[in-house]
């Protein structure tokens, strides 16, 4: 039954209480009787997330107009249905967020920059995981969207590498697709093809056949990016997810091993494809890094990675507890000694040298916010890993990709900084959204085990 004046609501199922909050036992059932009781607004909703995860990872343009109509969607519900959100404050990593861009807003007090709060302003995404908590119910449609939406750049990427379309930053050996950084579009596309083995071993047919597809474009698109971290961090995260699948019986091991044997012949077919890029590009690192530990100076982005971070530890050194301040790592580099030496030696600009940040989010949290801004980042992301690992036996298998991608994320911000980079950070918040997923009822995974002959 409806009232006359909000037609789209179903009376007949009561809304449950906001406060307290319901534990994790009966989470799924508040979640189920909001959804019966406001379906039309559930639907609104799980399209605003849908939209969020395929567009939001592809540009600056789309991830503001997709950010602002989830969160938009989001705050009327919660606003009708407090329920749907009270739910998050028994979740700890809300609070160890909190408390992490609470400090990172307090240390803008003691910064060098001259507006360190705008910096601030890509923790919105943090809003984002909030928003996408009550429609995690549609958490296979929202990793198929997120799965599409790297699918698609690489695509571009392939499109670029040929010659059809132009890549945006001009002609380039290292086409990146819509996202305009390679680093961003490989760790876009390692994410995707993590999750979308994970879905495989789960579906048949067609949509395998579409899986399929969208690894081996994301398997290109990662080739064609050349980004070092994310290609290194990739063979730890395949590890772990071949232990995960095994584990929690979503796939017997010799369908994994054939599944990963198949994900390397599509590797070393895009490595072909591109010519081999990314092979000389990769193995110049190496030169490239023991020539910087020797003291040699040269331009490449190793020899500049390791000089920020150096400077990084030393900025943290100087204030070891509270740090420099949000965004005080460029007036350090500006003013440290050795910045100048390095230009000169180097030949680079001013504009390459003095970046936002040292592109490590873990010298970034020590050198800016000090050991306080670090540790509740530690903690939040150690928070947020071990809740998804403890529940992912239980959840829907989009959460053990989810897991994985995680990890792999974890792994690639050690040479980026994911917090400043919105596109990164829009994937980054649904990988995130997706290892909350609440755990299945008891004998969900009982019921899995038995359909694992089919596979």
């Amino acid at each position: 039954m409806s009232a006359w004046a909000t037609p789209w609501f179903d009376r007949t199922t009561p809304a449950p209480r906001a406060w307290p909050p319901p534990a994790q036992a009966n989470l799924l059932d508040v979640l189920r009787d909001i959804r019966t009781r406001d379906r039309h607004g559930h639907a609104l909703h799980v399209a605003a997330a849908l939209l969020f995860a395929f567009l939001a990872p592809l540009d600056q343009g789309p991830n503001s107009i997709a950010s602002a109509v989830l969160l938009s969607v989001a705050a009327v519900r919660v606003m009708v249905f407090p329920a749907l959100f009270t739910p998050l404050l028994r979740w700890p990593p809300l609070w160890l967020a909190a408390g992490w861009v609470g400090w990172m807003a307090l240390s803008a007090q003691w910064s060098m920059h001259p507006d360190p709060l705008r910096l601030a302003a890509g923790q919105r995404m943090l809003l984002v995981v909030v928003a996408l908590f009550p429609v995690l119910d549609a958490s296979r449609a929202i990793a198929w969207a997120l799965i599409a939406s790297a699918a698609t750049n690489a695509a571009v990427q392939v499109a670029q590498k040929f010659g059809v379309l132009l890549p945006a930053q001009g002609a380039s050996w290292r086409p990146s697709g819509i996202v305009a950084l390679p680093a961003v579009a490989a760790m876009n596309a390692g994410s995707a093809i993590l999750l979308a083995l994970a879905l495989w071993t789960r579906v048949r047919a067609a949509p395998r056949i579409a899986l399929g597809a969208a690894i081996a474009l994301c398997a290109a698109g990662m080739a064609l990016a050349a980004s070092r971290q994310p290609i290194l961090a990739m063979g730890p995260a395949l590890l772990l997810l071949g232990t995960m699948l095994a584990r929690f019986s979503f796939a017997r091991p010799r369908a994994i091993l054939g599944g990963f044997a198949a994900l390397a012949a599509l590797g070393a077919l895009a490595v072909l494809a591109t010519g081999g890029d990314v092979l000389r590009y990769l193995g110049a690192a190496q030169a490239d890094a023991a020539a910087a530990m020797r003291g040699e100076v040269g331009f490449s982005s190793i020899h500049l990675r390791l000089h920020w971070w150096r400077l990084g530890i030393e900025q943290w050194l100087a204030h070891p507890w509270i740090g420099g301040g949000l965004g005080g790592f460029t007036g350090f580099v500006a003013e440290h000694p050795a910045t100048a030496e390095f230009m000169a030696r180097s030949g680079i600009s001013e504009r390459e040298m003095l970046q936002i940040h040292p592109h490590s989010t873990y010298v970034r949290a020590l050198a800016e916010t000090g050991v306080v801004g670090f540790g509740l980042l530690a903690a939040l992301l150690a928070t947020v890993l071990r809740g998804a690992l403890r529940h992912a036996a239980r959840a829907p298998v989009e959460v053990t990709g989810a897991c994985a991608a995680l990890c792999f994320f974890l792994l690639a911000t050690a040479a980026e900084c994911v917090e400043l980079m919105n596109i990164a950070y829009a994937h980054l918040a649904v990988i995130v959204a997706l290892c909350a997923l609440p755990r299945a009822e008891p004998g969900a995974d009982t019921a899995r085990r038995g359909r694992r002959d089919a596979i």
